[in-house]
């Protein structure tokens, strides 16, 4: 595994890469066999090379070549053939699917668009905004300032009391409207910058404890739970894999 800063480019010809940056991350490569899973937050998944199937409790196997899960939504992408496009992105991309099956958006509208710049190479940034482009954060300013604040300090733990009081609004409108501009609630959105926060450690070479700590989990054994039901799969598991993982500077 090689740690380093954000490339600007993600080509056919480069090794798996993931990448994480403030409230983001994403991957691009080979199917890594997860299990069933539900992110705090939505993803994005593109078949790059092929179309793949995306396996949901409640709809059976859907066989497409792009998939939007909400966040909490559970499900797993099964891509035995080339490479795959995640994105895990703050503000919910459903309205930028063609067709809805349940809560899981289907036919990304620029599917295309997506799988040339993974071709030919794309930063990060542009696929974020391709992936997303109606909405590209919390545009409501008082939540993108409890936003921000949570990304500032994710190990620190805000109540939603506190921050409705703070912003001048009753805790269920806050609770509400945070929601609605993050695609998660508040709660889950605190948890996925921990995580966050815990996987950059990790990528740096440090030990599941003190990450653990350093971001603010209760435990090694809950930061290595949450992972899972996260991602599908576990950190030793990512870490142990040929999978480059870069940090943003």
């Amino acid at each position: 595994m090689a740690v380093g800063a954000l490339p600007q480019t993600c080509g056919a010809t480069q090794a798996p890469v993931a990448w994480l940056r403030p409230g983001q991350c994403g991957y691009v490569g080979p199917d890594l066999g997860v299990d069933l899973h539900a992110a705090s937050i939505g993803v994005l998944t593109v078949g790059l090379d092929a179309p793949f199937v995306v396996e949901t409790p409640e709809h059976g196997a859907i066989r497409t070549r792009s998939v939007y899960a909400p966040g909490r939504a559970r499900h797993r992408v099964i891509a035995p053939e080339g490479r795959i496009l995640l994105l895990f992105t703050d503000p919910s991309a459903a309205t930028a699917m063609h067709r809805q099956v349940g809560p899981y958006g289907l036919d990304h509208r620029l599917e295309h668009e997506l799988i040339a710049a993974c071709r030919h190479g794309a930063d990060q940034e542009y696929l974020r905004l391709l992936a997303d482009p109606c909405l590209p954060g919390a545009s409501d300013r008082r939540i993108r300032r409890v936003v921000d604040e949570i990304r500032e300090e994710p190990a620190r733990i805000l109540r939603a009391e506190q921050s409705a009081h703070g912003l001048g609004m009753s805790t269920p409108y806050f609770l509400r409207l945070f929601a609605s501009q993050t695609g998660t609630t508040f709660r889950r959105y605190q948890q996925w910058n921990r995580l966050l926060e815990a996987a950059r450690g990790l990528a740096a070479g440090h030990n599941l404890t003190r990450c653990a700590a350093d971001a603010g989990f209760a435990s090694p054994s809950h930061l290595s739970d949450t992972f899972h039901e996260t991602f599908g799969t576990t950190a030793s598991a990512v870490l142990g894999s040929n999978v480059r993982i870069e940090l943003a500077v």
